[in-house]
C-alpha cells in the first residue's frame, strides 16, 4: 500500500466513524513527517572538528577497521605516527556511530586521517581545529572597529569569521538540512541586556518597521555579515518618548555548538567569541521623555533668562508740612480815603436833622 492509498483510507474513516478522528491524525502525521535530519553523518573525507561527539561516519569508513595519521602525508611508506582502530573484526560497530573527535586523542594532529589498513590508504575524515571570531563592522567605511568608540550615527554590523561553515555544506553532512544550524549570536545594550528586535523608527510611526535581529544565521561562507543591520535605527524611541538604544558600549557575542561541542571542548574558548564597541553620545540627545511639539510656523523661541532680585529702598526725606504765613494788606490812594471821610460825614448829617 502506497502511502497516497493509506491516506485516502484514512479520510474515509474521518468520516464514516467520527470517534476515531484524533487517531487518524495522529497517525497522518507519523506517516507524512520526515525524519528528523542531523549534522551527524559524516561523508568519505569530509572535515571534522575536535571537540564533535557521537558522530556517524560509517559512509566514511567504509570496510575500514584502522585510521591514521602520517606527518608528511606526500611519504606514507613508513609507520603512521598516530593510528587509531575504530572497528574491531567480529564485534558491534558502536563506536562508528557514536564517534568522538576528543582532544585527548586528535589534539596536535590536525589534516587527513587516512585507512591504514587498506591499500591504497584512502582518507577516512580531515580533522580541524574549530575557529570562530566575531568583530563590529563599520558598514559605512567597510572596516573593522571592534573596540573603538565611534559616532552615534555609525551604521554597524557583525562581521564572523569561521572555518565551521564547513559543517554545514551538504556534501560533508548527508543529512542537513537549514534546521541544523548551531550559530548563536546575542547583542547587548550599555545596561548589559539583550535585545531581540530592531527598530527602523520610533514606536507609532506609520514608517516603523520591527524587525528580528539575526540571531541564528545560518553560515556557510568562511566570513558572514549579520543581515539588515543597516536598517538600525539608534535614534528610535519607545511609546513613552525615551531613547531604545541610548548611547553607550554595546557588546555581539557569537557562540556554536556544532556535535554538542559546548559540553565537551567549551574549556579552550574556542566555541565562543565577543566584540565591543562604543557609540559616543549627540549633544542633543538625552534619554529622558521627550514631549511631542505640534508643528507651528514663524515662532520665535526667546529664551527666558531670570532676573535677579531688585531691592526697593524707601525715601528718607519728611514729607514737607504747610507753614502759616502772616497776611499782609497794601495801603490804599490817599484821594480814595478823602472821598469816603466825605460820603461818612453826609450820612451822618443826615441823621442829626
Amino acid at each position: 500500500m502506497n502511502v497516497i492509498t493509506f491516506i485516502i483510507r484514512v479520510l474515509k474513516l474521518l468520516f464514516m466513524h467520527g470517534k476515531y478522528i484524533l487517531s487518524a491524525l495522529v497517525v497522518i502525521l507519523l506517516v507524512c513527517s520526515p525524519v528528523a535530519a542531523t549534522t551527524a553523518k559524516i561523508a568519505a573525507g569530509a572535515p571534522v572538528f575536535i571537540g564533535e561527539s557521537n558522530l556517524n561516519i560509517a559512509s566514511a569508513i567504509g570496510d575500514c577497521h584502522v585510521i591514521a595519521w602520517w606527518p608528511d602525508q606526500g611519504n606514507m611508506t613508513g609507520p603512521a605516527v598516530r593510528n587509531l582502530t575504530v572497528k574491531r573484526l567480529n564485534e558491534a560497530n558502536d563506536l562508528v556511530t557514536r564517534f568522538n573527535v576528543s582532544p585527548q586523542v586528535f589534539e596536535g594532529y590536525t589534516g587527513n586521517w587516512y585507512c591504514e589498513d587498506k591499500a591504497p590508504h584512502f582518507v577516512v575524515l580531515t580533522v580541524l581545529e574549530p575557529g570562530i571570531s566575531i568583530k563590529v563592522w563599520n558598514i559605512d567605511t567597510d572596516e573593522d572597529i571592534t573596540g573603538q568608540s565611534v559616532p552615534f550615527s555609525t551604521n554597524i554590523t557583525y562581521r564572523i569569521d569561521t572555518n565551521l561553515n564547513q559543517a554545514l555544506n551538504y556534501y560533508n553532512r548527508t543529512e542537513l538540512t537549514p534546521a541544523d544550524g548551531f550559530f548563536t549570536v546575542k547583542v547587548t545594550n550599555p545596561s548589559g541586556q539583550a535585545f531581540t528586535n530592531i527598530y527602523t523608527g520610533s514606536v507609532g510611526s506609520a514608517d516603523t518597521q520591527i524587525l528580528s535581529f539575526d540571531g541564528n544565521p545560518f553560515i556557510t561562507t568562511p566570513t558572514y555579515f549579520g543581515q539588515k543591520m543597516d536598517s538600525w535605527n539608534r535614534l528610535s524611541r519607545d511609546a513613552s518618548g525615551s531613547l531604545m538604544y541610548p548611547p553607550g558600549t554595546y557588546t555581539f557575542t557569537v557562540s556554536q555548538d556544532l556535535s554538542h561541542m559546548q559540553e565537551s571542548y567549551a574549556s579552550t574558548g574556542k566555541t565562543t567569541s565577543s566584540a565591543s564597541v562604543a557609540f559616543q553620545p549627540l549633544p542633543f540627545l538625552t534619554s529622558t521623555p521627550v514631549t511631542p511639539i505640534l508643528s507651528q510656523e514663524n515662532v520665535t523661541v526667546v529664551p527666558v533668562t531670570t532676573q535677579p532680585p531688585v531691592t526697593v529702598i524707601k525715601s528718607t526725606v519728611p514729607t514737607p508740612v504747610p507753614v502759616a504765613t502772616k497776611t499782609t494788606y497794601s495801603p490804599l490812594p490817599a484821594w480814595i480815603a478823602i472821598i469816603g471821610l466825605g460820603c461818612a460825614a453826609l450820612i451822618m448829617a443826615r441823621r442829626m436833622q
